[in-house]
């Protein structure tokens, strides 16, 4: 039997992907997509997705890390994203298991619209700008793993019924 509350659990996580950084960071990004408004609807969904890996843990904790600073918009909008999808899909390793799938998924989204759009991925992966987006890749990981993992122990045990 197919378990619908994974595959519900991952597909309302990568719909939560669009809007969570408005919820914790509303007007950086409404001002870019206003910028962008007229132009290409791919780029701003890029954008809007984009917005998620801002956050880059490895300079955090290289630099010097503060309590507030690590409660940065994008980790929160993640921990949010992993709490969702970790209660829908009840269970702990279900909810690890649904997070991730949502991580690696927005992420492949991400960067099939940035392809689409035109954006520049090989700025993104080479030189200074290489340990800023693994930063923002490690920091969703860790973010949908305390949140899927917290979402999924709080839903209880998966049980199927058949």
């Amino acid at each position: 039997m197919t378990s619908y509350r994974l595959i519900i659990g991952i597909l309302v996580g990568i719909t939560l992907s669009f809007f969570t950084v408005f919820f914790f960071n509303m007007m950086v990004i409404v001002d870019q997509i206003k910028l962008l408004s007229g132009t290409n609807l791919t780029k701003i969904a890029s954008l809007l997705i984009g917005a998620n890996f801002d956050f880059d843990m490895i300079s955090f904790f290289s630099g010097s890390p503060s309590i507030l600073g690590f409660f940065a918009p994008e980790f929160l909008a993640w921990i949010f994203i992993g709490y969702i999808t970790g209660t829908i899909a009840k269970g702990l390793k279900r909810g690890t298991i649904a997070s991730i799938l949502v991580v690696i998924v927005v992420l492949l989204i991400w960067i099939i619209l940035s392809i689409i759009s035109g954006q520049d991925l090989m700025a993104l992966f080479q030189g200074t700008q290489l340990t800023e987006t693994l930063g923002g890749i490690i920091s969703a990981l860790v973010g949908v793993l305390l949140g899927g993992s917290v979402g999924g122990l709080v839903s209880g045990p998966y049980e199927e019924f058949y």
